[in-house]
């Protein structure tokens, strides 16, 4: 069965280690959960002044106490850009504001600017300018902040946050408003969020020495310390000047890492595969109505699943069902992917001036 789950906590516990990583850790030290309080009780070794070492304790207090879940809207304008649109919900089982939503892409979004190459020489002037454009760059809600870093690479981290400290996204509420616009045909990937902490983290001396295995361990609680959630983001790049045979390819590539992720079925997949080569090699023959027809049976083949996938956003008010509906038939598709899928393959028929019908 084709499970999506809505909220993976990727927050490890130094039990959950892969096989085969050992850690040579001094006598007495480690990393223990409390299950009542959610928080890591630490003990590790710490060098004094005269060369000796001592157990000392701290506390971990992580920013996972969150259930969070996020509803993606997505759709192109004339240009051919996506815009991207976002709700974001806590839920009531919460024990933390939610307060920092998020996403790692590997390109950038319309509209954001690079800081200057020599920062050490920038003004003041130049780098607010290139800050603002980024903040324009996104939809934010009232009452938050949005920012945008890159590096040399192109990726970007979009990152929203409360302009008020302590407020953000209580237990059993939402908030709607967050949103981009990318060059790039969604995908199904992750958010990131993380709740305000319980208390401060720190340690009450030096710490453990930053090359032990102990302060490694401590320091990958700090690396995974949010909470996942699916979510359509820009992850299909399209060519430019458009080559509707690159894109299908690219968007069959993708689909395929859906199989390990459960939200494909694989038997499924090779039978969109059929049609997916058929239509590459139709339009590379430059055969667009062959190209149309093999895309327009992959579209029927998705309905059968979700009647509802060709609608932008999550909420079905059509009554329409598909063969998904019976509960006691396994999904070959997840409802997500199903719509991200659809969408992709109705992109490319309309930028082949196809989408009269649709």
């Amino acid at each position: 069965m084709i499970i999506l789950f809505r909220s993976i906590v990727i927050f490890i516990c130094v039990l959950l280690f892969p096989l085969g990583v050992t850690f040579a850790l001094e006598p007495g030290e480690g990393i223990v959960l409390d299950p009542v309080t959610g928080n890591y009780m630490l003990t590790y070794s710490e060098v004094l002044e005269d060369g000796s070492k001592v157990l000392t304790h701290g506390t971990f207090f992580p920013a996972t106490k969150i259930a969070p879940d996020i509803k993606s809207k997505f759709h192109s304008d004339r240009t051919g850009a996506v815009i991207y649109s976002y709700s974001v919900s806590s839920g009531v089982q919460s024990r933390q504001i939610l307060d920092i939503f998020r996403f790692d892409l590997f390109n950038k979004v319309v509209g954001s600017q690079d800081l200057p190459t020599n920062i050490q020489t920038a003004t003041l002037e130049q780098v607010a300018a290139v800050f603002d454009a980024n903040k324009l760059a996104l939809t934010t809600p009232p009452g938050w902040d949005g920012f945008i870093s890159t590096n040399e690479s192109g990726a970007s981290r979009i990152t929203w946050d409360p302009i008020k400290s302590g407020t953000g996204i209580r237990p059993g509420e939402s908030q709607q408003g967050f949103g981009f616009v990318s060059q790039n045909l969604p995908g199904v990937g992750a958010a990131q969020f993380k709740g305000i902490r319980d208390g401060r983290n720190g340690f009450s001396g030096e710490g453990p020495d930053p090359t032990s295995d102990i302060s490694k361990q401590i320091q990958d609680l700090y690396k995974n310390d949010f909470v996942t959630s699916s979510a359509a983001v820009p992850t299909i790049a399209v060519p430019t000047p458009f080559d509707p045979a690159v894109t299908l390819e690219r968007i069959q590539t993708h689909t395929h890492t859906w199989i390990g992720m459960q939200l494909l079925d694989p038997a499924f997949s090779a039978q969109l595969d059929r049609s997916f080569q058929s239509a590459i090699s139709a339009y590379r023959l430059n055969q667009p109505k062959v190209g149309k027809k093999q895309i327009q049976t992959m579209r029927e083949l998705i309905k059968k699943e979700h009647a509802d996938a060709d609608r932008e956003d999550d909420n079905d008010d059509r009554g329409e069902q598909g063969d998904h509906d019976d509960k006691n038939k396994r999904a070959l598709i997840d409802k997500l992917a199903a719509r991200i899928l659809d969408f992709d393959l109705k992109y490319v028929t309309k930028r082949m001036g196809g989408d009269k019908d649709d």
